[in-house]
């Protein structure tokens, strides 16, 4: 059985710190990246994983295992780009040498993002997780701290939010207003959970790197679907804020706002999938069988979703609840989602269970 050692550096320290050309293959090669590596920066956590990787390589050799080690690596600019890098040197890789099973060494779960797509082509073995030890003592909790503040992908994503909300935090309690600043902290604080939490970060990027994509390659549908979408979006929270700002109640305040911009939100992503699916069709002349499936739910979205808050306003603030009306929108949403179900099911079914439908592309 032939086996891969397959270490993973998803931001491209190796090429650039080290200098060094991927996908790196074999056990001389890995060897004399891992020293560019390590003589460049000694404390990056990448070294720390090939060298792992070259202990795996000679511990399944004494085993009389065939084997082969090899190092692919992302972009600086981890996200689309990065993956997509990855899989295409993982590619690369198996072709030359065709393993059987796959043993995969990284730092952390962001390198181990690309895992369900080398699960498709290859049985994963092994994941090899490398945590570097540190001294337990106050030098060494110091010195680690003060490494993450100089981290530049730790500080842009988390240093820095919160160092503006601590000094949005000091300057309103300068001017006095106690109140304000106590809840502005924990509501900013929250919304920084929040978007930590549901990875909102990864998707307004996703959206923006469309944008940009289709202004350079002249894919004007698309650009107008995203652009519509922003002004949607930013419409929808500005008049829901509008009207739910004469509530005094924070509960009702914060009833009233859901109950507006839910509706925008629907909107911006009927934009969106119709920009993207318009797009495909009219370079590919081909329509995305999954957009079908979007529009549905999009549907069955509006009825539930119109249900729900005409009830929670009758039962929470005292509002008119048509009980015949309700309950038809009820049945027609729940109608919708099961349709959106069996197209889904008829389009895997179509494409593979392997395929990935997706409305975005």
């Amino acid at each position: 059985m032939k086996t891969l050692i397959l270490c993973v550096d998803r931001d491209d320290d190796l090429g650039e710190k080290g200098k060094v050309t991927s996908p790196v293959i074999g056990r001389k090669h890995n060897l004399k990246a891992v020293i560019a590596l390590g003589i460049e920066d000694p404390e990056d956590s990448d070294a720390n994983v090939m060298l792992m990787g070259l202990k795996l390589f000679n511990k399944y050799r004494e085993m009389g295992r065939e084997v082969e080690i090899a190092t692919i690596c992302g972009d600086k600019m981890v996200g689309v780009q990065s993956d997509a890098n990855l899989i295409r040197q993982f590619y690369a890789v198996i072709e030359q040498f065709a393993p059987d099973t796959v043993v995969l060494v990284s730092d952390g779960a962001e390198d181990e993002v690309i895992l369900p797509l080398i699960s498709q082509k290859v049985q994963i073995e092994h994941i090899a997780r490398v945590v570097v030890k540190q001294q337990q003592n106050l030098e060494s909790t110091y010195y680690i701290i003060m490494s993450a503040f100089k981290n530049p992908k730790i500080g842009k994503k988390i240093i820095v939010p919160l160092s503006l909300m601590f000094i949005m935090w000091g300057v309103l309690m300068i001017l006095g207003r106690w109140e304000i600043s106590i809840g502005l902290m924990i509501t900013a604080l929250a919304t920084f959970l929040m978007v930590k939490a549901l990875n909102v970060e990864e998707q307004v990027s996703r959206v923006f790197d469309d944008t940009r994509d289709a202004l350079r390659t002249r894919r004007y549908l698309l650009f107008a679907g995203v652009f519509l979408t922003l002004i949607l979006v930013l419409t929808g929270f500005v008049i829901s804020f509008l009207d739910a700002r004469r509530e005094e109640d924070v509960i009702r305040f914060i009833f009233e706002f859901l109950d507006s911009v839910w509706i925008w939100i629907i909107l911006a992503a009927l934009s969106y999938t119709m920009g993207s699916s318009l797009d495909t069709y009219i370079r590919t002349n081909r329509f995305i069988r999954s957009t079908w499936v979007m529009l549905l739910s999009l549907a069955a979205i509006y009825f539930i979703a119109s249900t729900a808050f005409n009830f929670i306003g009758f039962i929470g603030f005292d509002r008119n609840f048509d009980y015949t009306e309700n309950l038809i929108f009820m049945f027609i949403g729940v109608f919708l989602l099961i349709v959106g179900g069996i197209v889904y099911t008829y389009n895997r079914t179509k494409t593979g269970s392997k395929g990935r439908n997706s409305w975005l592309r």
